[in-house]
């Protein structure tokens, strides 16, 4: 039996009885094919299962209907919530898009960054691994002509870019005023890699909020992991809980870790909120359904992702003849006290 080939754009060209140049013009929306014209294309094309192929249309047309996002996990709230929106928006947009997952390695972002640019995107949406520390890669991109914006995890060491983030310092200096303000006057502190900018300014808003409140600051309760994820945060709660001076509550850096400290707390036997208050950055879906429930921030996951694919298609479509004015957009967060901080009701 022959094996079926795949449909060409010559085989549409025979099938609609116009040249190869009409058929290509109408199949890309050429305005100077009448739309009787593209009608036929398009129905030829349909009737033989004709498929575009987004590369070669970007070669030949030097526009891409393709988005780039690299994302460094899927399998966490926050950053499933950000793609998923990414997506949606993009393809009511009119665009495509490829999601490449980093897991957090630079070398893998490097690697999926070549990708995109050989696949000639038309842009790139980017959250950075927590491995990266050089950014060669990105300027690459911009100099091949793709449009970059930076979201959540971002560096000031990339230029000429949107970025869309939140106050990560003020959100952590308010989340700490909370705990404070439950009663908890032992704080520690269980970090990401400060190499990053947001668990840097995280870590500052701590540190102020304990400082305004005249608290100590006992560096035995900072930890800090490149990881942060359930393991680690058992790993370092065990480390935490185990010292004599042992802190009344734990402030962690993501929600992962905070739902994994609280789960060993109460397997050796300390109650939260009554012994250790518990609070964690960012939101995972079952925080609202732990027992206790997860005093959480809510990162703008939606708003997040729904900016900047319109940022990144606006710059797309910017008149290359004037300078683009890149922005750095802060949206707010939301605290969400629930019973892992509740102390004072508790009483």
């Amino acid at each position: 039996m022959k094996k079926k080939t795949r449909v060409n754009i010559y085989d549409v060209a025979e099938e609609a009885g116009f040249s190869i140049s009409t058929v290509s013009r109408a199949l890309n929306d050429d305005a100077r094919i009448s739309a009787k014209t593209k009608v036929k294309v398009k129905a030829a094309a349909r009737r033989l299962g004709f498929q575009k192929n987004a590369i070669a249309t970007s070669l030949s047309t030097n526009q891409s209907k393709v988005i780039g996002v690299l994302v460094s996990e899927l399998n966490r709230g926050f950053l499933s919530s950000l793609v998923h929106t990414l997506e949606d928006t993009a393809f009511a947009m009119g665009y495509s898009v490829i999601i490449c997952q980093t897991n957090n390695s630079h070398e893998r972002e490097k690697t999926y960054m070549d990708t995109l640019i050989a696949s000639r995107v038309a842009g790139i949406i980017a959250t950075l691994s927590l491995e990266t520390d050089s950014y060669e890669h990105f300027e690459k991109a911009k100099e091949q002509g793709i449009k970059v914006v930076l979201v959540d995890r971002v560096s000031p060491k990339i230029k000429s870019t949107t970025k869309i983030v939140i106050d990560d310092y003020q959100t952590a200096f308010e989340g700490t005023q909370h705990i404070i303000g439950q009663g908890y006057d032992k704080i520690a502190y269980v970090s990401g890699p400060t190499k990053q900018l947001l668990y840097a300014d995280r870590l500052r808003g701590f540190e102020q909020a304990l400082k305004v409140a005249g608290l100590p600051l006992n560096p035995e309760w900072i930890e800090y992991s490149d990881d942060l994820s359930y393991e680690e945060g058992t790993r370092i709660a065990k480390k935490i809980l185990s010292r004599k001076d042992k802190p009344n509550a734990i402030f962690t850096a993501n929600n992962l870790a905070a739902i994994s400290t609280i789960a060993y707390a109460r397997q050796i036997g300390i109650r939260v909120p009554e012994d250790l208050g518990v609070i964690g950055f960012s939101e995972e879906p079952f925080s609202a359904f732990m027992q206790p429930s997860v005093t959480s921030i809510r990162q703008p996951s939606t708003e997040m992702g729904k900016l900047a694919v319109q940022k990144l298609v606006e710059e797309i479509n910017a008149d290359p003849g004037e300078s683009y004015i890149h922005q750095k957009i802060i949206l707010d967060t939301e605290l969400i006290p629930r019973e892992s901080t509740n102390r004072l009701c508790k009483r």
